[in-house]
């Protein structure tokens, strides 16, 4: 769970305590930071992501409104801008390697051109309709379930911080992700690209 200062420092950082969002960075950058590698497979695309994200929080930072813990908010902060990221970029080779590894194609080298064109449109759709999807979900459902992705958030945790039953959280979860799997039948998507998006949303 996130130590008490978290919310402390939210409150300072929307009293425009620069001081209070230094130490904001300095507390969770390094985290953060080993997330967006790992999803973009570039240490620069994710410097320069985090950076992007940080002078955002900080340009509407007195409309900040964190609902859960710190840590969490970030992550979810991240995970968005990681869809983002993806989606205005596109697969470039790398992003389709990734791809390719994780699936477990059993295909020497990248795709070809033709075949990162498929995947790009593939990517961009499925993307699109998880963002759609969680975005329509109930506030509380949308919450538990992003909360979720978190690798450091029990179920135990969540219900905790939520003052919900884990039995609520572990319920929400299923149908926040019965949602997304029925979205995906809806638009025919592939078995494959749900495996993607879990893969990009878990930490």
């Amino acid at each position: 769970m996130e130590p008490a200062q978290g919310h402390d420092l939210v409150e300072r950082i929307r009293q425009t305590d620069y001081q209070a969002f230094e130490d904001m960075h300095q507390q969770h950058y390094a985290t953060l930071f080993r997330m967006a590698v790992k999803k973009t497979g570039d240490e620069d695309e994710a410097f320069d992501l985090l950076q992007e994200m940080f002078m955002e929080i900080w340009e509407k930072r007195e409309t900040l409104h964190v609902p859960n813990t710190l840590d969490a908010w970030l992550r979810n902060r991240l995970w968005f801008k990681l869809c983002g990221y993806f989606r205005t970029r596109g697969f470039r080779e790398k992003h389709a390697r990734l791809f390719g590894e994780f699936l477990k194609i059993g295909q020497e080298g990248i795709p070809d051109e033709q075949e990162a064109r498929e995947i790009n449109i593939q990517y961009e759709a499925v993307m699109e309709l998880v963002k759609r999807t969680i975005d329509e979900m109930p506030q509380r459902m949308k919450i538990v379930f992003l909360m979720s992705r978190d690798g450091n958030n029990s179920i135990k945790d969540i219900a905790q911080e939520l003052e919900l039953s884990p039995k609520t959280v572990k319920n929400q979860v299923n149908q926040a992700m019965n949602r997304i799997r029925h979205a995906v039948s809806d638009t025919s998507l592939t078995p494959a690209e749900l495996m993607f998006m879990i893969w990009l949303i878990n930490p």
